[in-house]
This record gives C-alpha cells, sequence and structure tokens, in this order.
C-alpha cells in the first residue's frame, strides 16, 4: 500500500512540474510584443533564453575601460566607479566602457540619467554620452571607433551617429546631413529622471527607441556585429542597467 501511494505521489509530482513547465513563459519586451518582424525573432519563444545582465551592479566584470589620455584599463583618474549599483562616469577624460564580448540579432535595453557637472570643451553644449554597437573585435580602441552611435545627449537622444567610415541608410537621413539621422521626436524625460533607451538590432538593420517610442531607425548596415561601448564625454552619467536579449 505505502508503495502505491509513494507511485501516486510521484506521479502527481511528474504531472504537476510539467504542466509548470508548459505554462512558464518568456517575459518579451513590450516594444517587440507587436513588432512587425517579431515573426524574424526566432528566439523569443525560447524559454531557455533569458536577458544577459550586461552590468551586475557590482563590478565591471565582462567590461574593460579606455580614454584618450590613458588607453586601454588604465583607469587613472577613477573615470568609471559604482555607486550604490549604479555606474558612474565622472565625465573626464573622454572614453568609454566597452563589452568584453561582441554580439549581434539582440534587443538592448539601457537606463540612465544625467548627472551636474560638465567639463571643457563641453561646458556650453548640452550633456552628452552614447552607446555605440557593432564595433567589430578586429577594430582599433581610440576615441571615437568605429560603430554605430544611439545618441544619448540631452534633447537628441536616439540620433544615429556613423562613426570611422560605417554606413547606413534611414528614412531620416535628412539632405546633407553627413554621418547623421536625427531623431523623429524628443521623448527624454527631464533632468534627473531616468530615461530607458532600448536599441534593437537584427540583420543588417536597427532602431533606436526612448522610453518606449520608436525614434529613428536604419537598415542597410556596413556592420552587423560587435562589442557595445557606454561613452563618457565631458559631463557626468549614470547607467543603472544594461541588459541584452538575444532574438535570433
Amino acid at each position: 500500500m505505502r508503495q502505491f501511494v509513494r507511485l501516486i505521489s510521484l506521479m502527481l509530482f511528474i504531472s504537476l512540474c510539467a504542466c509548470t513547465k508548459k505554462q512558464e513563459k518568456v517575459e518579451i519586451p513590450a516594444i517587440l510584443q507587436n513588432h512587425p518582424e517579431k515573426a524574424l525573432f526566432t528566439k523569443l519563444n525560447d524559454t531557455s533564453n533569458k536577458p544577459l545582465i550586461l552590468f551586475n551592479g557590482k563590478d565591471l566584470s565582462g567590461w574593460y575601460t579606455y580614454t584618450d589620455k590613458y588607453g586601454k584599463d588604465n583607469d587613472v583618474d577613477q573615470q568609471f566607479l559604482i555607486t550604490d549599483s549604479t555606474l558612474y562616469f565622472a565625465g573626464e577624460p573622454m572614453g568609454y566602457l566597452a563589452t568584453n564580448g561582441s554580439y549581434k540579432d539582440y534587443y538592448l535595453k539601457v537606463v540612465f540619467r544625467w548627472g551636474e557637472k560638465k567639463y571643457p570643451p563641453r561646458l556650453d553644449s548640452p550633456r552628452d554620452s552614447g552607446i555605440l554597437y557593432h564595433f567589430s573585435e578586429d577594430a582599433t580602441d581610440t576615441v571615437w571607433p568605429v560603430s554605430f552611435e544611439c545618441q544619448v545627449q540631452e534633447n537628441d537622444c536616439g540620433d544615429y551617429f556613423l562613426i570611422g567610415g560605417v554606413t547606413a541608410d534611414s528614412p531620416n537621413r535628412l539632405p546633407d546631413s553627413g554621418n547623421r539621422f536625427i531623431r523623429t521626436a524628443n521623448y527624454e524625460n527631464p533632468n534627473p529622471e531616468w530615461n530607458t533607451i532600448e536599441v534593437i538590432c537584427w540583420d543588417n538593420r536597427s532602431e533606436h527607441y526612448v522610453n518606449g517610442h520608436l525614434v529613428n531607425q536604419a537598415s542597410d548596415l556596413s556592420v552587423s556585429e560587435g562589442r557595445i561601448l557606454l561613452q563618457t564625454e565631458a559631463a557626468e552619467v549614470y547607467y543603472k542597467s544594461v541588459e541584452l536579449l538575444q532574438l535570433k
């Protein structure tokens, strides 16, 4: 009798586990839920495809530093710090924090806010930073490296900059705009509120979102994968979280 009860209990446990597994859902970011290209994002329904936390809130594991003054992994001026589980960029000298790893076909979510201080040569300019992506592993570290930039600048968040010779096309390309595609609208929250920047990259295309609003897009990107950089450019800035979700 005891063996029979144990067998029934085991069968119920296995059944419960199976039901729980079936009910498990992938948390899909809001901007991907109704995306017109969602069918191409084949990993969205993979329950094993969890967001990759690029910044762990504790240290700079998975990243390296670079400044125009001191080079790679030589943060003499304590430019890149962690305070209250948040990345803090002091603003000088100019440079960036870069992932060691290279990525393609992904959704990137970055939460940031501005600090107060600004430094020469941008004392009279808007506070400035940036999210640079598709920086090839074999490209040279410099200010600024070959990549595409999602502009993070006061009142200009979401602009594209094509840096170091990369090319792309956009419906937001203006005559004589050169290497810059202007975002369609300003959805940035006022300082010191937090802002969410989301970047979607797939195949040779990308899109920029600011606080949930699509503000820019580009196609025919000449580079489709690479490192991700967070820029420091003469202004204090805080980055609270950096997450990546593979799409394909």
